[in-house]
């Protein structure tokens, strides 16, 4: 669907809606064995925007997941 129209950007934000109400359990990830992967969530929607090795320093992780990147680039979030 073209995010670009009206009807694409009611579609975009009810599933905006529906990802915030069905937020997933976040990992803790000091619960994780030494050396395991950093889970990073959506500042949007809480969803998983991004997975880190321990090393990460080189590329910062994303604060924003995919489709709330989208709306943001679009101007739709607050």
């Amino acid at each position: 669907m073209d995010l670009a129209t009206e009807q694409g950007k009611e579609y975009a934000l009810a599933k905006l809606a529906e990802r915030r109400e069905n937020r997933p359990e976040k990992i803790n990830d000091a619960l994780l064995p030494a050396g395991s992967p950093m889970h990073y969530y959506c500042k949007s929607c809480g969803w998983l925007s991004d997975t880190k090795s321990e090393l990460w320093f080189a590329e910062m992780p994303r604060k924003l997941c995919k489709e709330c990147q989208a709306l943001q680039d679009l101007g739709w979030l607050e």
